[in-house]
């Protein structure tokens, strides 16, 4: 989407390695070629991968020592860090937001759009999960969410990453989204495989963060004895790693391709999630590879997963609800072109036209 004239600025919290978020920014980096990129933190070689031949700036954060591994513990300044970025010549600012990135001041004449990832989970319904973070007490928690709802007044408009991210809008800030566009999502376009064909493992799609439910996952594979493929690498991973030593039934695979990726989905029995999601684009994947996805019956999953369409759930995180949900999953027989058919609404095209049209109707 070119505008010639019309000065854009993309603004984003993270360049370091690909996750949700950073499926969502290189999208809008796709989609406004002409925008100005500024970032909390990244690396070069993140950027020439990905952003090669684009205007990049960094905070002042990206000069503090180990920021790749310790950029958490820096926590308090990130409200300082986004505010010092001048966006005062751009007519759109489009920030992509997990926590810090809505709240960059922008001018008074230019549009403020903010895709909101999630508020804050440190400060949140997740801060129990954070706790470990020594700088996540008070004051230091309780000026965070101060600023965290002050700023949420910024952005001229809303846009959520799903109903479930909206009403957390909502409840901790007070404010309605104006629009909800899931994210997008490379779907599998190879050869579909019948459920009755696949191999006897299931796979689980990097989860090492603290909320999404990786040790309950490792927990449940130890005591049930299913085999469990693990895809990428992640902040998390060695804790992972060494709860299953011992276990030859889990495999870590590591950060691979997206074809290789695609190639163990495609061929998985099922794809395990025991979180608590913003949205959750590896189920969604999985799904579109017609391999069905067990999934904690909360958060974001509860958009994408349909219960005997293409998935199921399981009500709480007990090895025995996880085993009742797992037994079901494997015992139903899956129309997998019912089951691809499901998650077609949440194509890369389909955000692109989605976010285009906000633009086009905002500006």
């Amino acid at each position: 989407m070119k505008s010639k004239g019309f000065k854009i600025a993309l603004v984003v919290e993270n360049l370091f390695s690909m996750g949700g978020a950073n499926v969502v920014n290189l999208e809008l980096a796709n989609l406004f070629p002409e925008a100005d990129i500024f970032s909390l933190y990244g690396s070069k070689k993140f950027v020439e991968r990905y952003l090669r031949d684009r205007e990049v700036r960094f905070s002042f954060l990206n000069r503090f020592p180990f920021i790749q591994k310790l950029y958490t513990f820096y926590l308090p300044l990130w409200p300082v860090a986004v505010e010092t970025f001048d966006l005062s010549n751009y007519d759109l600012v489009i920030s992509s937001s997990h926590g810090i990135a809505k709240g960059c001041i922008t001018s008074q004449e230019s549009l403020h759009i903010s895709y909101i990832h999630t508020p804050l989970r440190y400060l949140w319904d997740l801060k129990d999960i954070y706790s470990k973070y020594g700088l996540l007490k008070a004051p230091f928690l309780n000026y965070l969410r101060i600023w965290d709802v002050m700023s949420s007044s910024r952005p001229d408009i809303l846009v959520s990453n799903s109903k479930f991210v909206a009403q957390r809008c909502k409840r901790y800030w007070g404010r309605d989204v104006e629009r909800v566009i899931y994210p997008p999502v490379n779907l599998y376009s190879g050869k579909l495989i019948e459920y009755q064909d696949r191999g006897n493992y299931f796979v689980a799609g990097a989860p090492f963060a603290e909320n999404k439910g990786g040790e309950f996952l490792i927990e449940c594979a130890k005591e049930l004895k299913f085999n469990l493929k693990v895809i990428g690498e992640g902040r998390g991973s060695k804790r992972l790693k060494r709860l299953a030593r011992g276990s030859s039934n889990i495999e870590f695979v590591g950060r691979i391709s997206d074809s290789e990726k695609y190639k163990i989905m495609s061929q998985a029995s099922g794809f395990l999630v025991s979180g608590i999601e913003d949205f959750g684009i590896f189920p969604v994947e999985s799904i579109s590879c017609g391999t069905p996805v067990l999934a904690l019956k909360k958060g974001g999953y509860m958009e994408s997963v349909v219960e005997g369409v293409n998935g199921g759930f399981y009500t709480e995180n007990t090895v025995e609800s996880f085993r009742e949900g797992l037994e079901r999953l494997v015992s139903m027989s899956w129309d997998i072109g019912s089951m691809v058919k499901s998650v077609e609404r949440f194509s890369k095209e389909r955000f692109r036209k989605e976010v285009e049209d906000l633009v086009r109707n905002s500006i």
